[in-house]
């Protein structure tokens, strides 16, 4: 891990009080994040070893690229809790090298186009059955909890793997309680309510490995479980990690969609144009995505020796904490970046990270919105929000902004 005893060498000007874990940093991130893409990395204390956060673009993009100076692989033990919400299990964020260069090898053929394409029309089928529900129950729902979040649950989790409602609840029940594990203070072990459910998941990931195995299923899943590459194939021990990380991580998506409704349904006059013209939506999705995506961390990085981002020393050993949320209002890159714009047209937003660890599923997610939007607004073109003056509240785990609800009506 390299030496610890670096503190006081810290530049003290650099230093900035922040506690992730509140939920007052995550009613102010998304201006906290402005300032983080303006500034060098600076240092934050507190829980666990000390970290650097990164914000402005070039900057976030060096750490990102250079797996060499910030390895993914973070030590285990005190001190290190809030970062292994996978329960020491080794998934493909968290690898480096030759090993994350074979296991991307093996996990893209899962990606291919052509299930891109058979995801894509099942996702639209569901997405209609969703927005059935709606206008059965409406004027009133809600954009977030009947709409944007399940669309991990009804669409992604439906359509790639298979699982029945019961199957689909241990998901839904996993990521309530992930908070938990990524609040963890050093030393302390992982709630009681973590760690039933987390037990539960890791059945359910044992279970889809024995069906695909046995030929009972021909899905997303069952890619994984029969991917090869020149006789080379995942080990029981990588597809767990495998399939439990995707089950932890999925919910990304509803993250970034929830953040895209808000912002829309926000911007009524812009809103009003997509309405018009549905030819602009993707290039919408990808403004949306880039100021207001699932969260402001990404999977953490260890520094492997002295060095320095942005005129910032970073010592060996040291958390470094890459914002991509931040890296997307870098007024460097993108002028006027608080500013909402359909039209901007973003190039090389940080929302799927870039380099060795760019996102495999960014297609999945992207066409996964776009889908709900394009139908949300063909179905609904008066949907609005409920309350004009609606303030988004957050929450989630350290790292995300997990829009909580999204009071709207059809008409």
């Amino acid at each position: 891990m390299g030496r610890l005893d670096f503190i006081g060498d810290l530049d003290r000007s650099k230093i900035v009080a922040l506690d992730f874990t509140t939920a007052e940093f995550r009613q102010r991130a998304h201006r906290l994040v402005a300032d983080w893409a303006t500034r060098p990395p600076f240092y934050v204390l507190g829980k666990g070893p000390p970290q650097v956060i990164v914000g402005r673009y070039a900057d976030v993009h060096e750490v990102f690229s250079d797996a060499g100076r910030f390895a993914s692989e973070l030590p285990k033990g005190p001190g290190y809790e809030q970062y292994d919400k996978f329960m020491g299990l080794t998934f493909l964020t968290q690898t480096d090298g030759a090993q994350h260069a074979r296991l991307r090898r093996l996990l893209i053929p899962a990606f291919s186009a052509h299930r891109m394409e058979q995801i894509e029309s099942s996702i639209t089928a569901i997405v209609e059955g969703m927005l059935d529900d709606i206008e059965r129950a409406g004027p009133q729902f809600d954009g977030m909890t009947q709409y944007g979040a399940k669309l991990v649950i009804g669409a992604l989790v439906s359509t790639m793997m298979g699982l029945n409602e019961e199957q689909q609840q241990v998901l839904i029940d996993y990521q309530e309680v992930v908070p938990l594990a990524t609040a963890r203070k050093p030393g302390e072990p992982y709630p009681t309510a973590y760690e039933s459910v987390a037990k539960r998941t890791a059945e359910l990931v044992e279970l889809t490995i024995a069906e695909r195995r046995a030929g009972r299923r021909a899905d997303f899943l069952n890619d994984l479980v029969q991917a090869r590459d020149r006789g080379d194939k995942l080990s029981d021990e990588e597809l767990f990690g495998m399939i439990y990380g995707l089950f932890g991580s999925i919910a990304a998506t509803s993250r970034s969609a929830g953040g895209a409704l808000y912002t829309l349904y926000s911007h009524t006059d812009q809103l009003a144009e997509l309405i018009g013209d549905p030819a602009l939506i993707p290039d919408a999705v990808e403004e949306c995505l880039r100021i207001a995506s699932n969260g402001y961390f990404t999977f953490a990085r260890i520094a492997t020796r002295d060095t320095e981002v942005g005129g910032t020393p970073i010592y060996e050993g040291m958390i470094v904490r890459p914002s991509p949320l931040a890296a997307n209002y870098d007024p460097l890159v993108y002028p006027d970046p608080q500013r909402f714009d359909i039209h901007r047209k973003p190039k090389r937003i940080m929302a799927f990270a870039v380099g060795p660890h760019f996102c495999v599923g960014n297609i999945l997610g992207r066409t996964t919105i776009t889908i709900a939007i394009q139908r949300l607004l063909a179905r609904f073109p008066k949907a609005r929000l409920a309350d004009s003056d609606f303030v988004p509240v957050y929450g989630g785990a350290v790292g995300e902004l997990r829009l909580l609800n999204l009071p709207m009506l059809i008409q």
